[in-house]
């Protein structure tokens, strides 16, 4: 339980064959020193006895699926049986210092408009440029390292582990989901720190907030795109054309569109040659892009219609603009 004058947190977790870290995600989270109202775990039919484990966890509100449903499934469902102001989305293979809660829950009650704050991973800042899911490091306006000591606005927050607002989440929801079920996985929280973005909430960076975060657990820390099983590199290059669709505009759209494009043309070619036998498999990404067109325009007008900045305010995150 939270003590009086200390806003309620809860947790939001999706677990998939998550058994190798679990334990020690879920310690770290009982050490934070703002307790936590509420950990609420959602099981996409694991397969390595973690959703046995997790049900002889008394503090924890488990949800079991019969089957993966996708990260995307997997939050908005652990999300929505919370009831606590504030939101914590963590991966299972990912580890707080007992400060992360704390920190983050300072910087944004500082400040109403706040939506999302994330902290330090590893020595890394974790707040996101578009660069970092969309593989357009080139373009984009990335943090020096000596900026890492200092608290500082970004355009949106990881989700492998982030404090939300509940009334931005709830601000932002589409069609009842947070985020996109459309997704599965891989680029949903750019998703969502875009369309909060537009919509007129800020993102933090919480240097004082720290945690470690192992990358890729569920798929045995496969962290390189080429490691990953083609389904998953499917998602990643579909997800990120979904995401410009949705929320980019004009010649901003436009423009990222195109640096897209070209790192592709070096990219296809090289897994052409590189994995051959998945080639025909990553062939169907056009494809399902094509069958989720009319959903994501949709989105797209939604997004749109209740956008609070000028579209063009993107611009100060890319480098070059």
């Amino acid at each position: 339980m939270t003590e009086v004058g200390r806003p309620p947190v809860a947790a939001a977790l999706a677990n998939w064959n998550g058994a190798p870290y679990l334990e020690r995600c879920l310690t770290a989270l009982r050490a934070q020193t703002h307790p936590l109202q509420q950990i609420v775990v959602v099981d996409n039919g694991s397969t390595d006895g973690s959703n046995e484990w997790l049900a002889n966890q008394p503090d924890v509100t488990l949800i079991r699926r019969p089957h993966n449903e996708g990260y995307c499934r997997g939050y908005n469902l652990a999300i929505d049986a919370t009831r606590a102001p504030y939101v914590l989305t963590l991966n299972t293979d990912a580890y707080l210092d007992p400060e992360f809660l704390s920190s983050c829950l300072v910087a944004m009650e500082a400040n109403p408009r706040c939506a999302a704050a994330t902290g330090q991973f590893d020595e890394q800042a974790t707040g996101l440029t578009i660069g970092g899911g969309f593989g357009l490091g080139r373009l984009m306006r990335m943090k020096p390292t000596d900026a890492l000591e200092d608290q500082a606005e970004v355009f949106g927050v990881t989700g492998a582990a982030a404090l939300y607002r509940r009334d931005a989440l709830e601000n932002a929801k589409i069609d009842g989901q947070v985020y996109d079920e459309c997704y599965f996985s891989y680029g949903e929280d750019i998703d969502l720190a875009w369309r909060l973005h537009l919509m007129g909430w800020d993102s933090l960076y919480v240097p004082a907030a720290r945690a470690h975060h192992v990358g890729s657990g569920s798929l045995n820390g496969a962290l390189r795109f080429f490691d990953k099983p083609s389904f998953f590199q499917r998602q990643a290059l579909r997800n990120r054309y979904l995401t410009l669709l949705k929320n980019a505009r004009g010649f901003d759209g436009l423009r990222l569109l195109l640096a897209m494009a070209l790192g592709e043309c070096a990219l296809w070619p090289y897994l052409l040659f590189r994995q051959p036998l998945r080639f025909p498999a990553l062939l169907q990404t056009p494809v399902e892009l094509l069958v989720r067109f009319p959903r994501v325009w949709r989105w797209r007008r939604i997004t749109q219609q209740r956008r609070d900045r000028h579209a063009g305010s993107i611009r100060r995150w890319i480098r070059g603009w």
